[in-house]
């Protein structure tokens, strides 16, 4: 009787420990489950997002490992991808692509308020185009995006097209970030976001600049004059939200090489706003003596659920992870309805 038992504990272990390895290899190789903890694609994917990712989108691996067993497909330019960072392989990446291999890429920091900057100009906007706006960096300027096919004929540009600030203002409202708040909801902390439409390859998405201005470090020091050669087999990656994205302009990321791009997300299947960056913010800079003044988040409303736990995350532990979680970020967030099913393009 042991013995039969026995048996069969063994082979409910064999069969639990198959499938666990199948779940795992499922998820690796042919659809996987993200998360965005950081806003580097806002307002395309904005932070408490959640996605499947198409894992065989471009290539088939063979399961725990990045040994291609078929190549499927190649990324297109405006593609959103997922990709593991030359210099950070233990995290995954979502950038859009911006830059093909073999092409020659300019990225020109550019002013609005300039009259050649080639954009449909929005109707209503909060900046003004003055020698005091601009002697006080208030004026918003475009990392202006440009290429040549494969270094060949004149630099072409994508269609962009300026939002009205109380379009804006509703997209990007919820996205649990400061840094695209505008002026009166973040105690003028900042600078004012600008939200731009483009279109690329008949796909339109909306990217958002700020006054900073992003110098890019990454491929050669004429990428704003001359422009700067991609590699072969190499993609350009840029974030959505221009000013706060780690992306390939910058030596810590770099082009990114074919065998390092690992899916395509597909759909937003859930989305939360924990209000973790707002908490973040305002125990960093306003000390937790008083809120910003958000509609959904009134000052009284950060006092009693933001907290100083809310700042040391990295060297949070289980328990401090579990009292935030259920006594703070539990009662503080909102589901995002409007998000889930979301597609991506």
């Amino acid at each position: 009787m042991f013995e039969e038992n026995l048996k069969n504990t063994l082979k409910s272990i064999i069969s639990f420990v198959i499938l666990v390895i199948l779940v795992f290899a499922f998820k690796h190789s042919i659809l996987d489950a993200n998360n965005i903890p950081s806003g580097s694609m806002i307002p395309t994917l904005k932070i408490g997002d959640y996605l499947f990712v198409n894992k065989m989108r471009f290539s088939l691996y063979f399961p725990f490992t990045y040994y291609e067993i078929l190549h499927i497909d190649d990324p297109v330019r405006g593609d959103i991808v997922t990709f593991v960072p030359p210099r950070d392989p233990s995290k995954n990446y979502v950038k859009r692509v911006i830059g093909m291999p073999n092409d020659r890429i300019r990225i020109r920091n550019i002013s609005i308020c300039d009259p050649n900057l080639p954009i449909k100009r929005a109707k209503k906007t909060l900046y003004k185009c003055d020698k005091e706006s601009e002697k006080k960096n208030l004026i918003p300027y475009i990392a202006f995006v440009e290429y040549k096919e494969n270094d060949q004929g004149e630099w072409k540009h994508f269609d962009i097209e300026e939002i009205d600030y109380d379009i804006a203002y509703e997209i990007l409202y919820d996205s649990d970030s400061i840094r695209v708040l505008y002026p009166e909801e973040r105690g003028n902390i900042g600078y004012l976001p600008v939200l731009f439409k483009e279109t690329i390859n008949g796909h339109i998405h909306y990217f958002v600049e700020t006054a900073e201005m992003m110098v890019p470090d990454s491929l050669c020091s004429d990428i704003e004059t001359t422009g700067c050669l991609i590699p072969e087999n190499h993609y350009f990656m840029m974030g959505d939200n221009r000013d706060d994205s780690q992306d390939s302009r910058f030596w810590q990321v770099g082009p990114i090489s074919r065998d390092r791009i690992l899916g395509k997300p597909l759909i937003i299947y859930f989305s939360i706003n924990w209000k973790d960056q707002i908490c973040f913010a305002f125990y960093e800079y306003l000390g937790g003596k008083k809120g910003f003044p958000l509609k959904d988040f009134p000052q009284e409303e950060q006092l009693k659920y933001c907290s100083i736990y809310d700042v040391n995350l990295y060297n949070e532990d289980i328990f401090t992870y579990l009292r935030r979680t259920l006594f703070y970020r539990i009662p503080r967030m909102d589901i995002r309805w409007y998000r889930i099913g979301t597609i991506l393009e």
